[in-house]
């Protein structure tokens, strides 16, 4: 890979952040540039020929800054992989790092850790939708009992900054409740990961994006941690996804 060149990151909110966070704690990709492409949120309730039409315009985006592209949002990544398996890979790209690719990870390296447990993936009313993680986790862990349940409702407070208690709502909290592990299979969850684990503090969670460091070609990109950061669409400002980020990340540069 080109040292030169950025990490691309994208994703239609906030929740790339959590995956650069992984990344930043693991001394990985120190210069990123990160898309919120707020202006197609919320899209895991969008039909397929919608969410593939953004596939490509990510794609083409990365071409323009980077080599390497991290899909960091599991609806466009289960979409890919779709769209992967029929040979649609930009030649500009050396590596396209899907969240289903760092699920796939969270899986082989936590298959034991797994075994005979009850498992909930919880994600958008699409990513519940595909059967794509639960035959992953299937076919890998022995005695497994996975489900998936949407969560739109709270990715949807998450990525824009509504304020208040998180309000799981009956039927999500039980869920969570009587699982033994929860896959945050949004990357707005794990923004939220500390409150998740106050409410439900005999629940595992898991998070994939934090697989993705182990995922990346090597590089010897190190120093200051450098993010530039665009946020299309009128949902939410740039400046409150700034800010933001500021804190999160405790970055040493972030340019919009």
């Amino acid at each position: 890979m080109n040292d030169a060149k950025p990490v691309f990151i994208a994703d239609s909110c906030i929740g790339g952040l959590s995956v650069i966070n992984t990344l930043w704690q693991a001394r990985r990709a120190s210069h990123a540039v990160f898309l919120a492409d707020y202006a197609i949120n919320p899209l895991g309730v969008k039909d397929e020929p919608a969410i593939a039409e953004v596939v490509s315009r990510w794609l083409s985006l990365a071409e323009e800054h980077s080599d390497t592209l991290i899909i960091a949002c599991n609806t466009l990544s289960i979409r890919y992989r779709h769209l992967s398996q029929s040979g649609a890979t930009p030649p500009g790209l050396k590596q396209i790092v899907s969240m289903v690719e760092c699920f796939e990870a969270m899986v082989g390296i936590e298959a034991e850790r797994l075994a005979n447990k009850k498992v909930l993936v919880i994600g958008t009313e699409y990513t519940a939708s595909q059967t794509l993680y639960l035959d992953l986790l299937r076919a890998a862990v022995p005695g497994i009992h996975a489900n998936a349940i949407a969560a739109s409702d709270l990715e949807r407070k998450v990525a824009r900054f509504q304020p208040g208690p998180l309000g799981l709502g009956e039927g999500l909290g039980q869920a969570i409740r009587s699982a033994d592990v929860v896959v945050l299979a949004c990357t707005c969850f794990p923004i939220i990961l500390d409150e998740l684990k106050s409410m439900f503090p005999d629940v595992i969670f898991l998070d994939p994006g934090a697989y993705c460091a182990e995922l990346l070609y090597p590089s010897s990109v190190t120093g200051q941690k450098q993010l530039r950061i665009a946020v299309t669409g009128n949902i939410v400002a740039t400046k409150l996804v700034t800010s933001f980020a500021e804190n999160y990340l405790n970055a040493d540069s972030i340019i919009t």
